[in-house]
């Protein structure tokens, strides 16, 4: 459970670079003794985040997939197509930053275009579209054993503040295929702002269980039971080689060296992220 602290005042008050230099020297550090100006909050949906409240981290917070029903980050990124569909009925993306998997660059016209490609698909589409969308996005979803089982038609209005999640220009497919968390994480690394990245209710690395279904969210739409299985790719490469995210999170650390990334037990303890913290 995360609770305050009186001794918030105190790290504070404490110059920037006299926090950075407590931080080299004792491996689990306070969140408060990093310098928020230059740290971002990546908020997973693991159950260990219960009873956080997101407004006292003083850093900007990022948001993955449905954090969106509950709080407004500063950033939110989504990567499941049904998730994104869900925000973009909801109009989330009019007033407030996100970061999208797929293409939305070039959408439909809803009128014009999107009737004429929606009458040529030989699989099911769901739509979210509100009255007001003038444009129509079309995602695939399904897996790589079985391919498309449906297409998903999300509505969208010009001044949507949707960013489509690329990698950097030497590697633009670098990050395909990330869980959302490290998927925020990339974004977030790539704009230059940060010195400092903090994982909040990441239960996938640090509190895994195969037997449940550790999210927040489990049970809700768009989402499994919390009774499901853990996606075991979490952990391990799976048949199709696809990255795990504990080696997405090593991705991370090679690729982004001036960047310390940190993962939070609670509100007054923060861990550095090393390899071998990852491994361990």
């Amino acid at each position: 459970m995360f609770g305050r602290s009186d001794t918030q005042e105190m790290f504070t008050n404490m110059q920037p670079s006299a926090l950075e230099q407590m931080n080299k020297n004792f491996p689990h550090t306070s969140y408060l003794m990093l310098d928020q100006i230059k740290t971002a909050y990546i908020i997973g949906n693991g159950q260990s985040r219960i009873g956080l409240d997101l407004d006292i981290l003083g850093g900007d917070v990022w948001g993955c997939n449905a954090l969106f029903r509950d709080y407004t980050p500063d950033y939110l990124t989504i990567v499941d197509v049904s998730i994104m569909g869900e925000c973009a009925e909801s109009a989330y993306p009019k007033y407030n930053q996100c970061y999208f998997s797929g293409e939305w660059t070039e959408p439909l016209h809803r009128d014009e275009e999107y009737p004429v490609i929606k009458s040529t698909m030989d699989v099911p589409v769901r739509e979210w579209i509100r009255p007001e969308h003038t444009h129509i996005t079309m995602h695939g979803k399904g897996n790589g054993n079985v391919g498309i089982l449906e297409m998903q038609a999300i509505g969208i209005e010009e001044d949507y503040k949707i960013k489509e999640v690329r990698g950097p220009e030497d590697d633009p497919f670098l990050f395909e295929n990330f869980f959302c968390g490290t998927t925020a994480s990339a974004m977030a690394s790539m704009t230059g702002k940060y010195d400092n990245i903090v994982y909040v209710g990441f239960d996938s690395i640090w509190n895994y269980d195969i037997n449940t279904y550790n999210n927040v969210y489990a049970g809700t739409r768009c989402y499994g039971l919390e009774t499901d299985p853990e996606n075991t790719r979490l952990k391990e490469e799976d048949e199709r080689g696809w990255m795990s995210q504990t080696n997405q999170l090593r991705v991370l650390l090679d690729r982004f060296q001036n960047i310390d990334y940190y993962y939070m037990k609670d509100e007054l303890s923060v861990h550095l992220l090393t390899h071998n913290e990852l491994y361990d």
